[in-house]
């Protein structure tokens, strides 16, 4: 039986509502956008035109899939982050708005710098960082590290798909692991991580669209969820220069935790900011090898 796009976003809408989605409305219309092919604002342009036996059928089982919890994101395999579309499924973790303050940041010291800019992505993922810095920034240079070879594929996809890949070199190693070979990279200007940051013990209490689909080494970062954070303190001062910044995403109330990490590490670091998310809390942690480099983190 056929059905009008309009009765079937509705009836879908209901749905979903009725298993507690939030954005029950907003999803049907990405779903409905994603197997018509159209953008979302077009689904009321064409609100009245006829819904296909055929595409309903996709769309009952794309619902099916989301009551079931699997991510919007997954389902769709693609999202937009930093206005650039990003391949994703179970290999990475979904990219989220407050990592987009992270990249915020970092264009905007690195716009004020003329020469070459040489950055460092840990734990790059889908590569939503370094791709994006690398789109944003045409002096930069960008290496991007993952000890998943799945993640790191997935990464490479969508360097291609964003034209960046050949600004990033793309390596697969835990951490700073394989910058430490023999003949391996000079220092560089910026390092910038979005480090697993949930305790352990707290991974099974995530919602289940996350606990259950998103891999969980991206998200468990050891018992108190700082484990990355010591091992930045204690090994980002060697492949930095002089005049070089971290930047990190971090977890709600680990600020303070993350800053002490840091200025009692006795590595030489020296300047600790913080950046609030448009939530309020404390997002970014930018943190310099010496006194007074930058203060435009407050303007």
């Amino acid at each position: 039986m056929e059905q009008k796009l309009r009765e079937a976003l509705t009836a879908g809408q209901q749905l979903l509502k009725s298993r507690g989605v939030e954005s029950a409305r907003l999803e049907c219309e990405l779903l409905l956008a994603h197997i018509l092919g159209i953008k979302r604002h077009q689904i009321y342009l064409d609100e009245a035109e006829t819904f296909s036996p055929e595409h309903m059928q996709i769309f009952d089982k794309l619902i099916q899939r989301r009551l079931k919890g699997e991510p919007l994101q997954y389902i769709l395999g693609c999202w937009e982050f930093m206005g650039l579309p990003f391949k994703v499924d179970m290999r990475v973790l979904i990219p989220r708005w407050e990592t987009e303050c992270l990249v915020d940041a970092i264009l905007k010291e690195a716009r004020r710098r003329d020469s070459l800019v040489h950055i460092l992505d840990l734990g790059t993922g889908s590569g939503a960082i370094a791709v994006s810095l690398a789109h944003y920034l045409p002096q930069a240079k960008v290496t991007a590290v993952d000890n998943q070879k799945g993640a790191l594929e997935a990464a490479k996809e969508n360097a291609e798909l964003n034209g960046a890949a050949h600004r990033i070199e793309f390596i697969h190693g835990d951490m700073f692991a394989p910058l430490a070979l023999p003949g391996s990279h000079n220092k560089f200007d910026i390092i910038v991580s979005n480090p697993p940051y949930i305790p352990t013990e707290e991974i099974g209490l995530l919602m289940k669209e996350v606990r259950d689909y998103e891999p969980v080494t991206a998200l468990d970062g050891g018992v108190d969820g700082l484990d990355y954070y010591r091992q930045i303190a204690g090994e980002a001062g060697n492949y930095l220069k002089e005049d070089g910044f971290v930047a990190m995403e971090m977890g709600a109330g680990q600020s303070q935790s993350i800053r002490k990490i840091f200025l009692e590490s006795e590595r030489g670091w020296q300047s600790f900011e913080l950046i609030q998310d448009p939530a309020g809390i404390d997002r970014i942690a930018i943190v310099y090898k010496r006194q007074g480099v930058c203060t435009c983190w407050r303007n």
